[in-house]
């Protein structure tokens, strides 16, 4: 695959104990390969996908009653 200015990969990366401690890994592991650089992902402000799907589901009976 030859490289074209501008191509982005977004990866995830099996954790080791710390963040810091995969960063360092993916470092040493694709030096001369790649610039990596980190994407910050926030946490989900809800705790489960089950509580997300709830949260879903009321929002859209919410949004039917509110253009009734």
């Amino acid at each position: 695959m030859a490289y074209v200015p501008g191509d982005l990969w977004l990866i995830s990366a099996p954790g080791e104990k710390t963040a810091q401690e995969t960063w360092d890994t993916l470092n040493r592991t694709t030096a001369g390969l790649s610039n990596n650089y980190k994407f910050n992902i926030p946490d989900l402000k809800v705790g489960t996908l089950d509580q997300l799907v709830g949260l879903s589901d009321d929002l859209g009976k919410l949004d039917a009653s509110a253009e009734q």
